[in-house]
């Protein structure tokens, strides 16, 4: 069983709950275009309708989950309480040289007990010399994890609270690949700026799962070329300019050889 330290959200949903908030949390992770993988958290707390004795409380919540993100995780942490809605963003990026490298980042991202938000991660690579195919699957269980908290010792009107604060909560997981073909996933994806994005809706009441698997096309330099077509181009390109160096070599040679054998027939003609 995974330690679930997932103290992003147990302590976060049950103090607004608690205090009649509303709570919205948005998962983020991938591989940018530069092969940097990342993963993110964004924590938005309406405080609007919260009685201003318990910001202290809710805002010492959120610098200490940021502080632990931080100080013991590596992740770039963000906070701002001076206005509503509180506001808290951690992020850890790994960069990387290629994609499959990338890719080994992610994974040990998303398969940290310490920092994953996701109970159950399935992920693989086939690495070849102009694609890359992959899997990424995985989900997570709010209800589960909120089992495994002391949630189950609150009082049944608290308890009662905060099931409705659990019904009403919005967030989604974020999802980024570098556009590749061959792309399939188990929500809708679209591609922005060379970019594979699906976009999954976070339940805070039942499992939350996603698949995604395609393929990324490496240009010979090893940057991505999104398209089968960019990498034909690219090896038409390749093969003008070996045949274009192999002509100039071959003339080169034959200059050579006409040198030395007009050398030889003049000094046989002496």
């Amino acid at each position: 069983m995974k330690k679930l330290r997932i103290i992003i959200i147990i302590p976060a949903i049950i103090l607004v709950a608690l205090l009649s908030g509303c709570i919205k949390i948005n998962i983020s992770t991938g591989i940018d275009a530069d092969f940097t993988a990342f993963l993110s958290y964004h924590i938005e707390l309406d405080v609007s309708d919260v009685d201003s004795r318990y910001h202290g409380s809710l805002s010492r919540a959120l610098n200490e989950i940021g502080w632990h993100y931080q100080e013991e995780l590596n992740f770039i942490a963000d906070l701002n309480i001076e206005t509503a809605p509180f506001l808290l963003t951690m992020t850890r990026r790994l960069q990387n040289n290629t994609f499959e490298q990338a890719y080994n980042s992610l994974e040990f991202l998303l398969t940290n007990e310490d920092m994953t938000p996701f109970m159950i991660v399935d992920m693989a690579i086939q690495a070849a010399e102009r694609h890359n195919m992959y899997i990424l699957n995985a989900s997570t269980d709010i209800p589960h994890i909120m089992s495994l908290s002391n949630a189950e010792d609150l009082s049944p009107a608290l308890r009662e609270q905060l099931d409705l604060a659990l019904k009403t909560g919005e967030g989604e997981i974020t999802i980024t690949m570098p556009a590749g073909d061959l792309v399939n996933s188990t929500h809708q994806i679209n591609t922005q700026s060379n970019q594979t994005v699906m976009i999954v809706p976070l339940s805070y009441t039942e499992q939350t799962a996603f698949e995604l698997t395609g393929t990324v096309n490496l240009l010979r330099d090893g940057t991505i070329g999104g398209s089968l077509e960019e990498i034909i181009e690219d090896q038409y390109r390749l093969r003008n300019i070996v045949f274009i160096a192999s002509i100039a070599i071959s003339g080169l040679l034959l200059i050579i050889i006409l040198i030395i054998f007009l050398k030889r027939k003049r000094t046989e003609d002496a």
